[in-house]
């Protein structure tokens, strides 16, 4: 017996010795790194506990500290978040060896969508690889010919709510009322529902909305990053409430549809929405996703779908409503796609026709739309002359891209939609313009996005004219958004 126990005491011992030797070679590979990127980096000097999170102006709004830092370094900086060094890359040539590639990995800011959703935007490795598979059918072009029905729709009831507001000759709260025109195209398209979100308040979009502030305020604070520190905030019960009930609420859609597929070999519906392609997904094996996975998948098309849709259409809004000229011209190709027609629905073959509306678009999301791509290292990145060691967390920091000196020029801050030309387009890298990401790991929807900012572009500049009351500066909270709400006033045409 004592010799057993001796052998299991030996073997403890063996055990705990070889991590606490581990945990020790970490530290010191951690400690070097630390040191090279110190030494060898560029980057803003930091202070010696909060880092640069404290610099002046980083947490204000306009995106001024972004304008001086890639003016001054125009490939890569580094950025202290208390002593967590983040490696952000402003550059086409800085971020098509980590796009283009598989040598990063999903940074771990990702991680405070875990408890609302897993879907395919957090994802890694092969779970990633079949999601995407399975998925990718969801957009097919035969697929969005039918969102577009759907778009048309929500759009029809935009349309009356800018009429009243055109009538009545007050100023319309822009962010507001372009967000719940995204909350609803995405509710009718995940699954059909009718949440009348743009005529009365919702739940649904409140909970949204709490989810996605919550998630906003966590990634950008480093104790409330923490998951045992998050726990113990007054946060935390408000984030457990909102994404139970919207579990809760997903549940019981995919089951009553499930139900429907069980018992109706082809259920009368007008077009197949999100969760319908989900359903009948099915990898080689004859697989398809679990209850979770769709429910996740859901969420992540919700929440990709809203804030960033909003905030481009709102900033378009904007920037045209103070650019008369370029608006004009936006009407004017606007006028000529429905010259003859008995109603303003937008059909699919329209969206490739509406040339310069797409160029402001674009140019408008050069200007102001900031959804970084965060990665951690799985090998070494070199970039200009310099190394960005393995295990270092990246940032891919899209507004500086499309502010950098070297790619737009010095007049980088002013709107021309004729950057967007197709000429001056192939001229240009095409990791220049990276809204929605780019490589393997680019945004799945980024179509379905641009076929419903077009859409509304259209059939508002078809009936309205815009100008602005009131505007406001760009902040940003995972998307970009105004810092107080933008005025504008829509006038009949």
């Amino acid at each position: 017996m004592s010799f057993i126990t001796t052998i299991l005491g030996t073997v403890v011992l063996s055990f705990f010795g070889f991590k606490i030797v581990q945990f020790l070679l970490s530290l010191v590979a951690n400690l070097r790194r630390l040191m090279y990127i110190t030494r060898h980096l560029p980057g803003p000097k930091p202070h010696w506990l909060y880092g640069n999170a404290r610099d002046p102006g980083f947490n204000e709004p306009g995106f001024k500290w972004e304008q001086e830092a890639v003016s001054k370094y125009r490939r890569l900086l580094v950025f202290w978040m208390g002593w967590k060094p983040v490696v952000m890359l402003n550059h086409p040539d800085s971020i098509k060896p980590l796009l283009a590639t598989n040598i990063g990995r999903k940074g771990d800011e990702y991680r405070v969508f875990k408890d609302w959703t897993e879907g395919l935007g957090t994802l890694e490795g092969a779970i990633w690889k079949r999601h995407r598979s399975l998925i990718t059918p969801s957009f097919h072009f035969q697929v969005l010919k039918q969102y577009l029905m759907v778009m048309n729709e929500a759009l029809d009831v935009l349309i009356d709510k800018l009429h009243v507001a055109a009538d009545q000759g007050e100023p319309v709260k822009t962010h507001e009322t372009m967000s719940l025109l995204s909350h609803d195209v995405i509710l009718r398209c995940a699954f059909s529902h009718q949440s009348n979100c743009q005529q009365k308040e919702s739940r649904e979009v409140e909970v949204f909305e709490k989810l996605t502030n919550i998630c906003a305020y966590r990634m950008f604070n480093p104790l409330m990053f923490y998951d045992f520190i998050f726990r113990l905030s007054s946060k935390y019960r408000e984030w457990k409430e909102s994404y139970s009930y919207v579990h809760n609420v997903h549940d019981r859609i995919v089951a009553e549809r499930r139900r429907v597929y069980a018992t109706e070999k082809e259920p009368e519906k007008k077009t197949m929405d999100f969760l319908d392609t989900l359903l009948l997904a099915r990898d080689s094996n004859g697989n398809g996703l679990s209850e979770k996975e769709i429910r996740d998948e859901v969420n992540m098309f919700i929440f990709a779908g809203t804030d960033t849709t909003a905030s481009a259409l709102t900033w378009l809004l904007y920037t045209l409503a103070q650019h008369p000229e370029e608006q004009a011209r936006v009407q004017e190709e606007v006028d000529t796609l429905f010259a003859g027609r008995d109603d303003d629905s937008v059909r699919y073959e329209d969206l490739k026709k509406l040339t310069y509306t797409t160029q402001c678009l674009r140019e408008s999301m050069r200007l102001y739309v900031n959804v970084p791509s965060f990665r951690v290292m799985r090998e070494s990145l070199k970039v200009n002359g310099f190394t960005v060691p393995a295990g270092t967390n990246v940032m891919v920091n899209n507004y500086q891209v499309h502010h950098n000196p070297d790619v737009w020029g010095d007049d980088h801050m002013d709107f021309k939609p004729e950057r967007f030309e197709r000429a001056n387009v192939e001229k240009r890298d095409p990791f220049a313009f990276v809204p929605f990401s780019a490589g393997a790991r680019n945004c799945l929807g980024q179509q379905f996005a641009m076929d419903e900012l077009r859409s509304a572009a259209a059939r508002i500049f078809r009936k309205f004219s815009v100008s602005l009351v009131k505007g406001a500066r760009p902040v940003f909270q995972i998307v970009t958004k105004p810092d107080n709400e933008i005025l504008l006033k829509f006038s009949h045409r």
